[in-house]
């Protein structure tokens, strides 16, 4: 069932054997997978069930944004450049992936390098393998409503979808990511409102895990509207995002002045994202087969999703040369692309768009002004249709796990009296440098398969590229069995507190290149099981 906080009078004391906090994938997830049973679940969201991004509800999102919970999602960006916080989470039934309508749920697991402890990356790897997750990423495929659990390029090849191209597949490898076009998660609302034991309170703001007894013994709640009530359970699951999951920790000093589960000061540490880089462009040879790339278009798979392959260094050739794990998309284009003026507008464009100051915006124009012939040629080429000549290449990339990069809490308040979050996103020479490196191993890969040269605009020596993130906040609350080195264990248990488990993206230890909602579902199933078994037991030090 559903229930409205703002309704529920001050001072009130709700019971439930599991208080999950946040309404998006993972808590959903989580959810779902107790209706009908004998525990009594409180969910708790704190934002409502309308959200559009349509520019026709433009009153409404300036009404969310300015005068009710959006507004909340807000916080300070003090590192790189990086997207206004307010915008890239959604306080609302469903979270974020209310924020995929138009392009859908990007999904893939990581892969199997990235759960691997590597020499060369001293804070790379996760507790458990990627086989011990493939059994939850099979589930989540369901629950995310996408294709088959296939994701090696070979079955859609056989599948008749496209060909490879002719890379040697020792060094590069082709692999598939789907689509889903029916994939946000407010679609389970009519499920929940139906359950008799899930309880779904909206415009529920957790504040407070309190407690002093080495647990969580309630949680406080809050509504702009002024009223203030407690959830006590038996256990609790924060399942915020990646930010607000390191906030409500940070906030929470009742046992402990650092933060709750904060005795080596890792909470907030960590914060990663995933690089987007424009990194070049691929100008094909005479022999090219211009059939080839349309594998590596998005294709129409099914009645709810579409899929498209890309392209990666293999696994081998990643740990030989200790990089970075990253995937290369292709996109057609004209020639007139390459040049500065073009290249700044798409920076441009896309830092207006989304409020980036990007560092040089006025060179980026002056470019754009000094090369407006070039601007309004490509743009003719597009009306009328004239064929793409050459592929340019962007890339996602893994970032290095950064102790420095981290949420904080700021100086200022939010109208519930709560410290506002501080980004200090960074960015690494050791991030940089796996991209260029990456780079240069596909340019001589495709040069050696004779389908053309790859100029890169990230050679040694030049300017930083423009480096944008995907609103994927990851390992602020990093998983690790030694509570030295990580926040929770390796059941998503924060060490020290028995009855505090996490949920979300802010667990994952390092975040490959995926987008990380497959993850952050299998995680949240397979934590479910573990509830479900009743085997879960205090943190230890190992």
């Amino acid at each position: 069932m559903f229930s409205d906080a703002r309704s529920i009078a001050s001072g009130s004391v709700l019971e439930a054997d599991i208080c999950v906090i946040g309404a998006g994938a993972a808590g959903i997830t989580l959810c779902r997978e107790f209706i009908g049973r004998r525990e009594k679940i409180i969910l708790l969201e704190g934002g409502g069930t309308e959200f559009s991004v349509s520019l026709k509800a433009l009153p409404s999102i300036f009404r969310r944004h300015v005068l009710e919970e959006q507004a909340l999602a807000g916080g300070n960006n003090t590192g790189e450049a990086y997207y206004p916080l307010r915008f890239t989470r959604v306080r609302s039934f469903g979270g974020s992936s209310l924020a995929w309508q138009g392009h859908g749920l990007q999904a893939r697991p990581l892969d199997a390098v990235d759960f691997e402890a590597r020499d060369t990356l001293p804070l790379h790897g996760w507790p458990f393998s990627r086989g011990d997750l493939d059994p939850y990423y099979r589930r989540a495929q369901t629950i995310c409503n996408l294709g088959p659990y296939a994701y090696g390029a070979e079955a859609w090849e056989n599948g008749g979808h496209g060909h490879r191209l002719p890379l040697d597949r020792s060094v590069v490898a082709s692999e598939v990511v789907q689509f889903g076009r029916k994939s946000s998660f407010d679609r389970y609302q009519n499920e929940l409102s139906s359950s008799n034991n899930v309880d779904v309170i909206v415009h529920a703001t957790a504040v407070e895990l309190s407690g002093k007894t080495g647990g969580v013994e309630h949680v406080a709640c809050a509504t702009l509207e002024g009223n203030h009530f407690n959830v006590r359970a038996g256990t609790v699951i924060l399942a915020a995002g990646g930010i607000e999951n390191a906030r409500l920790l940070l906030v929470s000093k009742a046992a402990n002045p650092r933060g709750l589960g904060n005795e080596h000061d890792l909470v907030g540490r960590y914060f990663m994202e995933h690089l987007d880089v424009e990194a070049g462009f691929l100008l094909p040879s005479e022999t090219f087969d211009r059939k080839l790339p349309a594998f590596y278009l998005r294709q129409n798979g099914g009645d709810s999703y579409d899929f498209q392959a890309m392209l990666r260094l293999s696994d081998e050739v990643i740990v030989r040369e200790g990089l970075l794990n990253s995937v290369m998309r292709i996109r057609p284009t004209y020639p007139s692309a390459m040049r500065p003026a073009l290249r700044s507008a798409r920076v441009i464009r896309r830092a207006v768009h989304f409020g980036v100051p990007v560092p040089g915006l006025l060179g980026h124009a002056a470019r754009i002004a000094a090369g407006a012939r070039d601007v309004v040629s490509h743009q003719l080429d597009k009306r009328r249709g004239r064929r793409a000549d050459i592929l340019r290449i962007d890339v996602m990339a893994e970032q290095a796990p950064n102790p420095e990069s981290r949420v904080r809490l700021g100086r200022k308040r939010d109208r519930l009296g709560l410290p506002v979050t501080e980004l200090d996103w960074r960015w690494t020479e050791q991030d940089l440098y796996s991209l260029r490196r990456t780079l240069e191993i596909f340019a001589e890969a495709f040069r050696q398969s004779g389908l053309g040269t790859l100029e890169t605009m990230l050679n040694p020596g030049a300017p930083a590229p423009a480096v944008f993130g995907n609103w994927h906040h990851l390992g602020t609350t990093r998983m690790h069995r030694d509570p030295a080195k990580g926040v929770v264990d390796e059941h998503c248990q924060v060490h020290g507190v028995p009855n505090l488990f996490l949920a979300g993206s802010s667990v994952f230890p390092t975040g490959g290149y995926a987008n990380p909602t497959l993850t952050i579902v299998a995680l949240a199933l397979r934590l479910a099981d573990r509830l479900k078994s009743g085997s879960y037991a205090p943190s230890a030090a190992p």
